[in-house]
């Protein structure tokens, strides 16, 4: 929830990036990488704030959207640390045609700062990101200013160390689907192993014409279900079952029912629908459904 001074803030955060008004900042310096994705894994992955505290979880604890469209979008998020003061407002504008962004802290600590990136195409899977940091004023001394740029170097460094992963993932996971869908589905039961030597503590990863399934053991039995959430097929295959009998995405925490396969949150669809699991003469197989 947002106080009345906090969405006070929000609603007169404009909706649009102001080039003009950034040679009135103060440039503390930049950060430059290169990145084996393209330009559309990248510009996804500024709109999606959900994957902020699952994905990125050293630097986020929680995000709640204030709201959000082709523009960007604007939330409260939590900081590490879990007290009150530890939450900033902060605002993601995007430039779509210029693949450019601005994310702005505009209450709570680190206000004023603003992230401007400019992604830029050096080949179809790559690209080069170009991260510059500045602040509304220039800080007290220039050893100030050495160690507000030290630190929000090393945190982009790893905020691109896990995104690259996510968007490697996403666009593996598309290529995965578009060769499913050209593909018939098995027609014969597929070989998952000895029930006698199957590792009974380790996830099982099956390929099959039409999808990746994990085949592994709960409350004494053996299972199956879809490896691939329906959200933005992130990857199911790590995921521990909890408390409830749900699976968790890693890159939304999106729940999953380990038996249904329906969606807790009603964010998007069931997993998909899982072959069955079958044991003759000691071998466990998967048969299509």
């Amino acid at each position: 929830m947002l106080t009345e001074t906090e969405q006070s803030l929000s609603e007169a955060r404009p909706n649009t990036i102001d080039f003009d008004r950034i040679s009135g900042l103060h440039y503390l310096g930049n950060y430059v990488r290169r990145l084996p994705i393209n330009l559309a894994r990248m510009m996804e992955n500024a709109y999606d704030w959900e994957h902020l505290p699952h994905v990125h979880s050293s630097s986020f604890s929680s995000i709640d959207l204030i709201d959000s469209g082709t523009w960007g979008w604007r939330a409260k998020i939590g900081l590490p640390g879990g007290a009150p003061a530890s939450h900033q407002l902060l605002d993601l504008l995007v430039d779509s045609d210029r693949h450019y962004w601005v994310s702005t802290v505009y209450s709570g600590p680190g206000i004023g700062i603003e992230i401007h990136t400019q992604a830029t195409k050096i080949a179809d899977e790559e690209i080069e990101v170009d991260v510059r940091f500045y602040l509304p004023e220039s800080p007290e001394n220039e050893t100030g200013a050495e160690m507000i740029l030290a630190y929000m170097q090393q945190q982009y460094a790893t905020l691109y160390d896990e995104d690259q992963d996510l968007m490697l993932g996403r666009q593996g996971a598309l290529n995965d689907r578009q060769r499913w869908g050209a593909n018939v589905p098995d027609s014969k039961d597929v070989l998952v192993g000895s029930a006698a030597e199957l590792d009974l503590e380790s996830i099982h990863t099956v390929e099959l014409e039409n999808g990746r399934f994990c085949v592994r053991q709960h409350e004494g039995e053996w299972i199956v279900h879809s490896a691939v959430c329906t959200h933005l097929l992130g990857p199911l295959d790590e995921s521990a079952i909890n408390e409830h009998g749900q699976l968790t995405c890693p890159w939304h925490g999106y729940h999953f029912d380990l038996r249904t396969g329906e969606n807790a949150e009603q964010k998007c669809r069931a997993l998909a629908t899982a072959p069955k699991l079958i044991e003759h003469d000691g071998q466990l197989y998967l048969r299509p459904a």
